[in-house]
């Protein structure tokens, strides 16, 4: 082959390499408003304000960050969390939402995060959305839908009040309160990653 016929193969070649990454660094990430999990009766969806921007995460299931990154806040506080579960998950959601404030504490802390009680750059919200115990069909076949599970939705304020992390994600565990806790860690990595 000669030197022109070379050079031309690896334009070609370098063409083709830049036409087939194009679409995949352009693509846009799938939005929760398109997924199957939106619009479900036993998981509202009335705590987070932007549902309809919450792209897929990585170790959440579905993040929004307003204003990018949270690399300038170093110091949190976790409020108590809410549930607002639909009637037939209620008592396991309420279960629930009383160990959200603790492992998220918890898993904020070992993510770098300095926790304080008052005067805090970034304020924590949490809400429990669903919480379930697998039925007597998922208990007699195991495996992964044998596990309880919890919905888990997460919210950071700055200290002006402006919404700058959305997080929902769903987990599962041995117990509600393990699913809580796994459900956590993976919500506080997905905040760690924004920083």
């Amino acid at each position: 082959m000669r030197k022109g016929g070379q050079v031309l193969m690896v334009v070609l070649v370098a063409a083709l390499v830049v036409a087939i990454a194009m679409p995949l660094a352009v693509a846009k990430p799938k939005l929760y408003s398109k997924s199957e999990d939106t619009g479900k009766v036993d998981e509202p969806e009335k705590f987070l304000p932007d549902y309809d921007k919450l792209a897929e995460g990585g170790n959440a299931d579905w993040v929004y960050f307003p204003a990018g990154s949270l690399k300038t806040y170093k110091s949190v506080t976790v409020k108590a969390f809410t549930s607002n579960a639909t009637e037939e998950h209620q008592v396991e959601a309420e279960t629930a939402a009383k160990s959200g404030k603790k492992y998220l504490d918890q898993w904020l802390k070992k993510q770098g995060f300095n926790l304080v009680e008052e005067g805090a750059e970034l304020t924590f919200e949490g809400n429990v959305f669903d919480a379930w115990e697998p039925s007597g069909a998922g208990r007699y076949w195991g495996g992964w839908m044998a596990n309880p599970g919890t919905g888990l939705e997460v919210m950071a304020k700055d200290s002006s009040g402006k919404v700058v992390a959305e997080i929902r994600h769903k987990s599962r565990g041995s117990t509600i309160k393990d699913s809580v806790e796994n459900g956590l860690e993976e919500v506080a990595e997905a905040i760690a990653k924004a920083k």
